[in-house]
């Protein structure tokens, strides 16, 4: 099924491949015959697929520090030695990962090769129906293929899903995430993979086609909070789809990708936005389709979205942890990380930091994070991306509180915690607090921010459940242009219908190059204080706790309305905790309160100047 990229085989599913991650073909046979590989052969060369030779790239791997191993084929499975090859692969300490229709996988033959050390797999499902048997020209082969991820799941064994687009599956390719998980299969990833070449054209879709095709299982995987993204070894540039900001999550584009052989410039391209990381038509493709005309991106937006600053791996590492001593409002300070349990999330907030088109972290390094604030005894925030997404969530709740974590916090946007049976596992794993993002007091408002119709009412019931447990429920309100009128609203619904929970605001913060700087977005300070100080009368009056004036997301202190009284003795900010993001002017180096305050955003700043900082005198 699979084979080396050397060779550009049509089955590579692998996702995107750091240098530290090494691909050891076992076989070239395999027990499918889908009509758009390209690798499949009748007999293995000895050359490649003895077993010598097989450890010998194997040691080659380890020489050069593979972090991960990946052993693929043809199909890897028809080997009776594959458990020995991943016991050898696996004993220099690399994760080993296997990629596999899965079809000749039994029960003792997964819990043996989890055994032998296997972590991981990717397995080839081109539908999930009988649609699978047809393209693999193997009867049988769906309900095989199912059988085989439920024994791996059983095992241990993660799996991911690759998903080709051909003309046999463009219909039914979107019923693979869905399908996964009805029939109970924790899916870590969807890789879509758009099939640009093969021996059969007939297998080929138009792009206009591929394109449709590619959007339909993306939304197919969002909807069961699945993460989803486009093979990094099958591009197709974003501009074939008719709305390139839909498909931007499938993306991880990084600057010098246009260096890409086998790939040619169209005119289009000229002025692109991203014309420094994309390559254009594959030489195939332009070939094929020789009048299909590309179109330059102008969306700063979608840019953003698109693209990475380096590699995936120096990403997700990049954004894995936030590292912060934490202030209190009674003027203490606790050390609290952040640590990301996936980034893929069920909303797209226009103002959210975070990079939701990466596939998520290896799960030895969440729980080295986790284990991390552990040992120092501070609080573990679990987030995302929507955390609730990910199926061992409970898991990492349970190892925070074993590692000696004095809290754990879960960031949410609860839409699935309405699932009792979900809040009722967090809490016995020792889940502490909720906090909870609602935008907005109304699904018009919320649903906007959110850019996910039918979130709100989610949101809610969510909250309806957690405040009838004994966790501590906060709701996080970022003010920005679209809600900042309805904070009063807000804090009336807040007391009317979760009466135990407190209120955290936050103000919208291009923090990051995924945040877009637009005065649409971010509005002045002072266009939002009438409405957060009629809020903040209300709360008062209703002993409602409102909180994050303290926070680097809050508002600098000289601003802060008169109804804002208990943040005069905050702890001084710890060295390095901006993040270089902040400034302070010149009006803050006379302020009293320096040594308490973040300052003011660059952000900010470069839209809308600092003349309304005021030194606090005390």
């Amino acid at each position: 099924m699979t084979s080396s990229p050397v060779r550009g085989n049509n089955c590579d599913y692998g996702w995107t491949r750091p240098m530290n991650i090494a691909r050891i073909e076992t076989n070239e046979t395999c027990n499918h015959q889908c009509s758009f590989c390209d690798a499949r052969q009748e007999n293995d060369r000895a050359e490649l697929a003895g077993s010598s030779s097989i450890r010998r790239r194997i040691d080659g791997a380890h020489a050069r520090d593979a972090r991960q191993i990946l052993l693929t084929g043809g199909e890897p499975t028809l080997r009776p030695d594959l458990p020995a090859i991943v016991r050898y692969a696996a004993r220099g300490g690399a994760d080993v990962v296997l990629e596999t229709n899965a079809t000749l996988i039994g029960a003792d033959g997964a819990h043996e090769l989890a055994g032998a050390g296997l972590v991981r797999a990717v397995v080839h499902v081109p539908a999930w129906n009988e649609i699978a048997d047809y393209i693999a020209h193997l009867p049988g082969a769906a309900s095989a293929m199912k059988a085989g991820l439920r024994a791996l799941v059983d095992a241990g064994v993660q799996v991911d899903l690759a998903v080709p687009i051909v003309t046999r599956n463009e219909e039914h390719a979107a019923s693979v995430p869905a399908g996964a998980i009805a029939e109970d299969i924790p899916v870590g990833h969807v890789e879509i993979v758009p099939i640009i070449a093969a021996p059969d054209h007939v297998q080929l879709l138009p792009l206009p086609r591929l394109a449709q095709a590619i959007v339909r299982v993306a939304r197919a995987a969002k909807h069961v909070g699945v993460a989803a993204r486009l093979s990094a070894h099958r591009f197709v540039p974003p501009c074939v789809f008719p709305d390139p900001g839909e498909a931007a999550h499938l993306y991880a584009m990084t600057p010098g990708g246009a260096n890409r052989g086998g790939y040619e410039r169209q005119p289009g391209c000229a002025g692109c936005s991203v014309e420094d990381r994309c390559p254009g038509l594959s030489a195939s493709l332009v070939a094929r389709q020789p009048a299909f005309q590309v179109a330059p991106l102008a969306n700063d937006r979608v840019r953003r979205r698109l693209s990475i600053i380096s590699s995936v791996a120096e990403q997700i590492e990049r954004e894995l942890v936030t590292r912060e001593v934490c202030r209190r409002d009674d003027g203490t300070s606790v050390i609290s990380h952040t640590v990301r349990v996936n980034f893929h999330c069920n909303q797209a907030c226009g103002f959210c930091f975070v990079s939701t088109h990466l596939p998520p972290a290896e799960d030895n390094a969440v729980i080295e994070a986790i284990e991390e604030v552990g040992a120092l005894g501070g609080v573990l925030v679990l987030s995302g991306g929507e955390p609730t997404l990910n199926a061992r969530l409970p898991e990492y709740v349970r190892r925070g509180r074993e590692a000696g974590a004095m809290e754990v916090v879960l960031q949410t946007n609860a839409t699935r915690l309405a699932d009792m049976d979900l809040t009722q596992q967090l809490i016995e794993a020792g889940l502490t607090s909720a906090f909870v993002s609602l935008h907005g007091t109304n699904a018009e408002t919320s649903d906007g921010i959110t850019d996910a119709p039918g979130t709100f009412e989610q949101t809610c019931r969510g909250l309806d459940a957690l405040t009838a447990t004994p966790l501590q429920v906060t709701v996080n309100f970022v003010f920005c242009e679209a809600n900042m009128t309805e904070f009063p609203d807000y804090v009336d619904m807040v007391v009317a219908r979760w009466p135990s929970a407190a209120v955290c605001i936050s103000f919208v913060a291009s923090s990051t190059d995924m945040v877009p700087r637009t005065r649409a977005l971010v509005p002045r300070y002072a266009d939002i204080m009438p409405y957060l100080a009629d809020g903040l009368r209300r709360a008062r009056a209703a002993k409602l706790r409102v909180s994050g004036f303290e926070s680097m997301c809050g508002i600098p202190l000289c601003l802060l309305p008169d109804e804002v009284t208990s943040y005069a003795s905050l702890d001084e900010i710890s060295a390095g905790m901006d993040s270089d993001e902040f400034l302070k002017p010149a009006p803050c180096t006379s302020c009293d309160a320096q040594a308490q305050c973040f300052g003011i955003r660059r952000g900010y700043a470069e839209l809308h100047g600092v003349d309304e900082l005021q030194p606090i005198r005390r």
